[in-house]
């Protein structure tokens, strides 16, 4: 886990208002200081270069949000194909004998068992890993079981269906862990946070060389930012924040439905 992941998303968020909007009081201080000295060309050119630095900050917002709504939507389609990948497994379990077809729903119930508490396991990386652990070992079972019966010619049909079905079914529980552990990289967070400053500093500092500066502006500028950072670290977050995926694990919760 990174440094940044310790730390709530609004907490990061709120340091990062207060301290652009410190920024900002502090540019306009500076530029009412600089104001007597420079000349009036230089002037136009420095808000020349605070436009272009303006519009650099709201580049590298929109790639940084692009990303964090990219990985939430494959986080999504995630669970979803899982869900789809266990329902179908489950359902060819009728292709066997009365016999096998009990065991194998058996072992189908308890492995959804685990993939539910892993995700009402969030941060607690001990019970993940307790819960993939056990997932793991009843996956090795259905598959052993399933390879067993495909040496009986009378099970040709159903292992057909059910060994590309266990199959995917166990590939997706790899796709899901690792687009969980895809994140927005450190360095692009801390080169918003250090490009958001430094533009909310001249953003103080070309209001003073231009004679005024509108708080009201200033502070919806500053609010604008931490809000944007606040959805880029929710969405990059599936165990917490205001942005969850309790919906799209509904879609596994209901596989419990199946065995009523």
């Amino acid at each position: 886990m990174s440094y940044l992941n310790e730390f709530d998303a609004w907490k990061i968020a709120l340091i990062l208002m207060l301290t652009i909007l410190t920024l900002t009081f502090l540019g306009y201080k500076v530029g009412n200081i600089k104001l007597k000295k420079l000349k009036l060309d230089t002037v136009k050119e420095l808000s020349s270069s605070f436009s272009s630095l303006s519009g650099l900050l709201f580049l590298l917002l929109a790639f940084t949000f692009g990303m964090s709504v990219s990985r939430y939507d494959n986080r999504r389609q995630n669970i979803v194909e899982e869900s789809n990948a266990i329902s179908t497994a489950l359902l060819r379990a009728d292709l066997y004998a009365e016999k096998e077809r009990l065991v194998f729903r058996q072992d189908f119930q308890q492995y959804i068992e685990c993939r539910i508490e892993y995700y009402k396991a969030g941060r607690n990386i001990e019970r993940l890993r307790l819960s993939n652990e056990h997932a793991n070992s009843i996956s090795k079972r259905l598959w052993q079981r399933a390879t067993r019966l495909s040496f009986d010619h009378t099970n040709t049909d159903a292992t057909r269906q059910m060994i590309p079905a266990l199959n995917e079914m166990i590939d997706i529980t790899t796709t899901r862990a690792a687009g969980e552990k895809a994140k927005v990289p450190d360095s692009i967070i801390w080169l918003l946070f250090v490009l958001a400053c430094i533009t909310s500093f001249y953003s103080g500092y070309s209001a003073a060389l231009k004679g005024s500066i509108d708080w009201l502006v200033e502070f919806g500028f500053c609010l604008m930012i931490s809000v944007t950072v606040l959805f880029i670290f929710d969405l990059d977050r599936p165990f917490r924040g205001l942005v969850t995926l309790d919906e799209s694990n509904k879609n596994i919760i209901e596989l419990r439905n199946s065995f009523n």
